[in-house]
């Protein structure tokens, strides 16, 4: 059973581990802004939740390196979804086809 000193030590590390990923984290978020700010690709305007679903997301913009590459994994392509939210007759579906 721990006593009271390993306890506050494995607290106190926690809290320490916390923090520095904190500071670190922040710093690159920092260091994000101001390259977004410097290129201008920053967005500047504050939107609320109903105009960012309404926006076009980055994701739906052109392929730039023109190689047209989907996001979508080939073996759920086309798949139906289930009503429990996964692919139904997927591959390595237990259940099988529906």
């Amino acid at each position: 059973m721990n006593n009271p000193k390993s306890t506050a030590l494995g607290w106190g590390s926690l809290v320490a581990a916390a923090g520095i990923s904190y500071y670190f984290a922040k710093k690159g978020i920092n260091e994000r802004r101001e390259q977004q700010a410097k290129e201008g690709t920053r967005p500047t305007e504050k939107l609320d939740w109903r105009q960012r679903i309404e926006a076009p997301s980055p994701q739906d913009a052109p392929d730039v390196a023109g190689a047209g590459a989907s996001t979508a994994s080939q073996s759920t392509v086309g798949a139906k979804i289930d009503s429990s939210g996964g692919a139904a007759g997927a591959a390595g579906d237990p259940r099988g086809p529906k």
